[in-house]
């Protein structure tokens, strides 16, 4: 899930007081429902959740009331894989939607979700209802196989109240294509997200190499082996709290990526454009803890996914987590006269004036795309990624300037002396 600003879009400077989840610097726009995205299946909140067994495989599937036709829409994932697969019918002759290929989408004259295939076999499910249970077969009626079905209810929620709105959702379609279907600011958990946390929780994590760092203090990278890309985890600090802490948010950033890998994926029973059933290009995303102190934990996101929208998502997205307090970096503790806006990270004039002045006094030539002359304003993200330095960086600035990202200034501590609050030194250590 990417959280930065493209053309039409503020940037936001998050913070530990903007919420646990919050993902750095944030973007107006952000994800676009699978259910949205998937016009013709959206589902009918509320909805139950169900876990079970396909043949000898586990699924989940969500599923929404009768309609009022009685047919029902929904979804389901094999838990080893992930993906959605779209469901739509009554309950004893439930359609599974079939993967999308030009030559099904010819003969049927439209793009998916399709449900039966050219001579109009379909795959069903035949289920009945007992209590809080389902039971049934699953029949394939294209290549002629049958397996056993049984599913239990065990969640009932709204995912309607989740998905983005307004502008974040008609962005996310502009940009990015098929989404992880939850607003910014969601928390991926049993209680709130049933469906997305089984999606994502208890599957087995590969573990990279342990970078230690300094005595007690160490990270290792982790992958989950169907989207492919690492993302850090702390593995040793002197504080199990903040350790734990970290670790969660981490954590939250990695599954809300997965799930756009695993939307961009699903999108092959939407269409069947060049990117649908791809994981976007998340594959290929390089996640860097670019510095790690007892104090501090600097990681940059940075790619150019691309799941069918208008051009690339392309990114460097910085973001800084306390590892004295906890949660993300609240850059007033450290700045004399810095504070949050309705949209960023404000810093004071002074000190803005500090960077410009450190940017001019830069030996020539500079800057090539004279990107640095975008600082500080609007699109500048903060993070540590030298010893005894910070950078002020381009992040979230839009697509046609994307050469820019990254680009910046790498500040001594020293000379950030005279803007720093008392105690701020604490975290300026090597």
């Amino acid at each position: 899930m990417r959280h930065r600003t493209q053309p039409g879009e503020l940037p936001v400077q998050c913070d530990r007081r903007t919420g646990f989840f919050c993902k750095g610097w944030r973007q107006v726009a952000l994800a676009f429902s699978f259910s949205v995205v998937a016009a013709g299946v959206a589902l009918a909140a509320p909805v139950d959740v169900y876990r079970g067994s396909l043949g000898g495989s586990e699924v989940v599937m969500e599923l929404g009331k009768p309609q009022a036709d009685g047919s029902r829409q929904g979804r389901y994932f094999y838990r080893r894989y992930g993906v959605d697969i779209p469901l739509k019918g009554e309950l004893h002759a439930l359609a599974e939607a079939q993967l999308l290929r030009p030559e099904l989408t010819e003969a049927l004259g439209h793009q998916g979700p399709l449900f039966t295939d050219a001579s109009g076999h379909a795959v069903l499910w035949r289920l009945q209802q007992q209590g809080d249970s389902l039971s049934g077969e699953w029949v394939d009626g294209i290549h002629d196989k049958k397996l056993p079905l049984y599913l239990q209810r065990i969640a009932h929620y709204d995912p309607e109240v989740l998905e983005p709105r307004g502008v974040e959702a008609v962005t996310k379609a502009i940009v990015w294509g098929a989404g992880g279907g939850l607003s910014q600011g969601v928390a991926i958990s049993e209680q709130v997200t049933p469906y997305d946390y089984l999606r994502l929780a208890q599957q087995r994590l590969e573990l990279g190499k342990e970078v230690l760092v300094a005595p007690g203090l160490a990270w290792r990278p982790v992958r989950d082996a169907r989207t492919k890309f690492w993302y850090p985890r702390l593995t040793r600090h002197p504080d199990a709290k903040i350790l734990a802490q970290t670790n969660a948010i981490l954590e939250q950033r990695h599954w809300s990526m997965s799930l756009q890998a695993l939307g961009c994926r699903a999108s092959i029973y939407l269409n069947d454009g060049p990117a649908a059933g791809s994981l976007g290009n998340y594959e290929a995303e390089e996640i860097k803890v670019s510095y790690l102190s007892k104090t501090l934990m600097s990681v940059v996101e940075s790619g150019s996914t691309d799941c069918g929208g208008a051009h690339p998502h392309n990114h460097y997205d910085p973001f800084v987590l306390d590892l004295l307090s906890g949660g993300y970096m609240d850059f007033t503790r450290l700045f004399k006269g810095a504070k949050y806006g309705e949209y960023k990270l404000e810093l004071s004039p002074r000190m803005q004036e500090f960077i410009r002045s450190s940017i001019a006094a830069q030996p020539e030539p500079r800057d090539e795309q004279e990107c640095t002359d975008l600082l500080p304003d609007a699109y500048m993200a903060l993070m540590f990624n030298a010893p005894g330095k910070m950078g002020f960086v381009v992040s979230g600035i839009g697509h046609a300037l994307g050469v820019c990202l990254g680009s910046g200034i790498q500040i001594p501590f020293q000379k950030l002396k005279p803007y720093t609050k008392p105690g701020a030194e604490r975290y300026f250590q090597p």
